[in-house]
Parts: C-alpha cells; structure tokens; sequence
C-alpha cells in the first residue's frame, strides 16, 4: 500500500512538472493576439525552424500559421460559425483589407486634435483644439466580431454573394447593389445591419468565396436628396467584391497589418524612378 502511494506522488509529481504555464497573449500591431510561448510549444515543427523569437513566431502566424489553423493562443472559447469560420480576435483587419484595395485610406493613430484655419489680417491662422475624445479614420473602429449566420438577412446576402460569384473568375471585381432592403427606423438598426455586413464580410473571405469584400449601408438617392445618416428610409447593402484600386507602395507600407489578410490577390505597385524634370527641372519649380 505505502509503495502505490510512493508511486501516485511521483507520478503526480512528474505530471505537475510537465505543465506548462503559458505567458500571457499579448496585443501585437494590427490588434491580433498573439503567446509566442504558446505557439512554439505547440508547433515544434515551427519552432525547429524558426526558434522562439516573437517576432518571427508572429510573422509565421500571420503569414502562413493562421490559413493553416494553428491557433494563436491557448483560448477556451472556440467560438465556431455556421460555416466553420473561426471568429478569432484580429479578423477586423480582413475589414481593413477590404477598404484599402477598394481605394480607401485608413489611419490608425488617434487623432487628439480639431485643426481649422482662419482668415485673419489676411493671413491664414491655425487653430488647435484638443479633443474630449480622440477618433480614428479606421473602417474596424468599434467593430464587434460575431456570428451572425442565424439572421436571415445575412443568409439572403451571402446567397446573393455566391450567386455572383458562379461561373466568374475569382479575381474578377463587383460592384453590386444588394436586393435585400430593410427598414432602418433609428441609430440602433443602422449600427446592427452595418455589423451583420461588417461580419459577413470577413466570413466570406476567410471562406475562400472571394478575395477582398468591403459592405456599405446604403440608400437611394437618386433624387439627389442627402438624407440624416439614421433617417428611417429604406436601406440595402453596397458590396464591392475583389476590388483592385491599387495606390502606391507607400500607402501598403503604412499599413502592415493588413499583408495577411490580401491572401497574395494584390500586385503591389513598384515606386515610380524619379524624374528630375518632374521635380521642377532646370526651371526649379514643380508641377
């Protein structure tokens, strides 16, 4: 009896010792979460490679690790959608990709300040005031990550997507106005429809149905009428589909938390030569 007790001791003992008390997951660039620690210990096939570097770990996640499901960090939720798409924290960047190919800018720094100028004495004046709150110019700002697969408007759309879809090449680029109308009588209906579109957006794209996706919550207006944005009227979903605005390599480089998200589909333009005679030539002076 006294030996099996001996022997449960020791082999709790070597149970305890191999745990692994992970270090906390950390918010890297872009809002991803990210345990360095816990991913190498459960990809050593990666860490033989690459080591246990961070940072490297982390490009590896984004680059690769991500498309092939290894998971991030030790996370109990697993929170799974209708459609097998993994609602994981850093998903807003697909949003983020969406508006930046569709010829869209984005700043993720916060603005603290209200800059405006006046004509005084002839001389433009600027004038800085602080911001009670700062902003962003940033297409995920407040964006919730969820599974909205069980509401019916997000089915009919996503239906809608698919049925555009059949029969075009994959990289082909859609602009398409959505046949689903709602009624949008308050602020409340307009922000919940824009995050079904928001959500719906990423589940296509990491589905593998299109490349790129960005949704506006959009109206009629035809009759050239500007409407107050939560006006109770009639509203339906803008989709761009693949777009391929591309705007200069400087514009890509300011934004790297979005280089995993555009699945290889975007040619980044090379930087122009320079032209001296574009920059003001013999007569020193631009254009």
């Amino acid at each position: 009896m006294k030996k099996t007790v001996v022997t449960m001791i020791a082999v709790t003992m070597a149970l305890s010792s191999s745990l692994t008390t992970f270090a906390a997951p950390e918010t890297m660039a872009g809002g991803s979460v990210f345990d360095a620690e816990y991913y190498a210990q459960n990809n050593p096939d990666i860490a033989a490679v690459y080591g246990t570097d961070k940072d490297t770990l982390f490009q590896h996640y984004t680059l690769y690790g991500k498309a092939e499901g290894r998971q991030a960090y030790a996370s109990n939720e697993g929170s799974i959608t209708r459609y097998g798409v993994l609602l994981e924290p850093g998903d807003e960047n697909y949003l983020r990709a969406g508006y930046l190919v569709a010829g869209f800018d984005y700043s993720l720094t916060p603005v603290t300040e209200n800059v405006y100028y006046t004509l005084e004495a002839g001389q433009w004046v600027e004038h800085r005031e602080p911001l009670q709150t700062p902003r962003v110019s940033d297409p995920a700002a407040d964006f919730v990550r969820k599974d909205w697969s069980g509401d019916q408007r997000y089915q009919d759309i996503r239906n809608e997507v698919i049925e555009v879809m059949a029969g075009r090449e994959s990289e082909t680029e859609i602009n398409v106005e959505s046949r689903v109308k709602y009624f949008c009588a308050n602020q409340q209906d307009y922000e919940e429809f824009y995050a079904l579109l928001k959500n719906l957006s990423i589940d296509l794209v990491k589905e593998g149905i299109v490349n790129n996706c960005y949704m506006f919550n959009s109206y009629d207006s035809s009759d050239g009428i500007l409407l107050d944005l939560y006006r109770p009227i009639e509203r339906y979903a803008d989709i761009l589909i693949n777009s391929d605005h591309l705007q200069s390599r400087e514009s890509y480089d300011k934004h790297p938390e979005v280089w995993a998200y555009l699945r290889g589909t975007i040619t980044i333009p090379e930087p122009e030569p320079y032209d001296p005679e574009l920059d003001g030539g013999a007569w020193g002076s631009g254009w």
